[in-house]
């Protein structure tokens, strides 16, 4: 038997460039690793072929999910395919943007790569990777890294870069609400609002954009920082107009000491940034009387080690 512990990200900022004309998405974002929330795999050899999976909640097709196709996947480019029963244990919430089924592939990956007699390596596993979903490649990173193309292309940041030196000495809350949303709901909603918005493939790098701070946000939910970064989510504008509760906790998030707020890939969950870890763990103190709606994970530092 083996227990997998697998974690999840936040996007520090996220930009949408345009859909091809395959109907996938280009984007730049800042991913950040966390360790919680996190999943657990417990696996175990099967008794019969192929893999069998079953989860503690509900809504996971337990036939077909991210980590069932990072074993079939892997077994046909490798052609290792060991029976499994394998166990998830679901603490990443479902629908928060947090990429906990991403996360889960990622580990199932690592998992077979390790017990391969014949192993892919690396470049073949991101490519497998990339099949599964957007944000698998990250996470056999498992380090802060940009992310361009439709997520497969990874630049990893040493702590020097300057793209995580405004995040020094800064510390973080996650916010999970009650709320799901469907990525591919929040993808339509967000072409139905850019009609025409093709992709050129662009980079958005170097765009020169300032942070944005607690001092004020734009109509596009927007809050700053320093150069280069700035915290924003191109998703907000059409997930806070179907849920405005989430505006309401970015909102509190920045009011309550919050220097920067935000939410991460296609919500619901939300981060807040402070100055210093007395700060935040004063907001999650305050936090069920001031909205008992929501699990609170933190305070954490967005530069700490992930697992």
């Amino acid at each position: 038997m083996e227990r997998l512990r697998s974690g999840c990200k936040i996007n520090i900022f996220l930009r949408l460039l345009g859909r091809r004309p395959d109907g996938y998405h280009e984007l730049f974002s800042l991913f950040l690793p966390l360790n919680a929330p996190f999943d657990e795999m417990i696996i175990r050899d099967g008794r019969k072929e192929g893999i069998h999976l079953s989860c503690d909640v509900p809504g996971i097709d337990a036939g077909n999910n991210t980590v069932t196709k990072a074993w079939r996947l892997y077994g046909e480019a490798s052609g290792f395919a060991p029976a499994l029963e394998v166990r998830l244990v679901k603490g990443v919430p479902h629908g928060a943007g947090l990429g906990g089924g991403s996360a889960d592939a990622a580990e199932m990956l690592l998992y077979l790569e390790r017990r391969s007699p014949c192993p892919l390596g690396r470049e073949r596993l991101h490519s497998l990777a990339a099949r599964i979903g957007a944000d698998v490649p990250f996470f056999l990173e498992k380090e802060p890294c940009l992310v361009e193309g439709i997520g497969e292309r990874l630049t990893p940041l040493p702590p020097e870069s300057p793209w995580l030196a405004p995040l020094a000495g800064v510390w973080g809350v996650l916010l999970c609400p009650a709320v799901h949303v469907n990525t591919a709901w929040a993808y339509a909603a967000w072409d139905e609002s850019h009609p025409g918005a093709a992709s050129g493939g662009s980079s958005a790098r170097g765009c020169g954009d300032a942070l944005t701070d607690a001092a004020g946000t734009d109509k596009n939910h927007r809050s700053v920082f320093f150069p280069p970064l700035r915290v924003e989510n191109d998703f907000e504008s059409v997930v806070f107009t179907r849920w405005p509760e989430l505006a309401r906790l970015k909102a509190l998030l920045l009011r309550e000491g919050g220097f920067a707020a935000g939410m991460s890939g296609s919500g619901s969950s939300l981060f807040g940034l402070f100055r210093d870890a007395e700060t935040a763990r004063g907001f999650m103190a305050r936090l069920r009387e001031l909205d008992g709606s929501c699990v609170a994970y933190g305070p954490f530092s967005p530069l700490g080690p992930a697992e």
